[in-house]
């Protein structure tokens, strides 16, 4: 399993909110993130795509708020009625993945669960984020631990 430890500056992501339950690798449809996915899709937008995973509840272990949309660099670029979420500078671990959906989607995750098994990282739910270079392809930061920070990163 590939990734890479990355620092990386405060990136905003704007577009709509879905709340939904983690959900398990075999079922990744969300009929309320298609929705708002179709939304944003049939708007101009001022941005790359990107998505961002916010306001995860550690006490419940399963929900979190994800925005789909663009990236944006100033409120000036928000499309109106989109919310933004602002990711903080920090140590990210980048995954990638090529393929089509939902198989793009299960290597990510894939990925992810052996590197948090295998303590290659420990993530902090500060600010995670996916963005698409191209339509087949999904880059894929989580926030985690600076190196020698609590993980036996590479």
């Amino acid at each position: 399993m590939q990734f890479q430890i990355v620092e990386r500056e405060e990136t905003w992501v704007a577009g709509l909110p879905v709340r939904s339950p983690r959900r398990a690798l075999g079922q990744l449809r969300d009929q309320a993130l298609e929705a708002a996915w179709n939304a944003v899709l049939n708007q101009d937008l001022n941005g790359p795509l990107a998505s961002a995973y916010t306001d995860y509840s550690a006490d419940l272990n399963t929900y979190n708020t994800q925005i789909v949309g663009y990236q944006c660099g100033s409120f000036d670029e928000v499309t109106r009625g989109h919310i933004v979420a602002r990711l903080p500078a920090g140590t990210y671990a980048k995954f990638s993945s090529m393929g089509e959906f939902p198989a793009v989607m299960k290597d990510l995750w894939t990925q992810i669960d052996y590197a948090e098994e295998h303590k290659k990282i420990v993530r902090t739910f500060r600010g995670d984020f996916e963005c698409y270079p191209h339509a087949y392809k999904i880059d894929l930061y989580l926030s985690v631990e600076p190196l020698g920070a609590g993980g036996s990163q590479p």
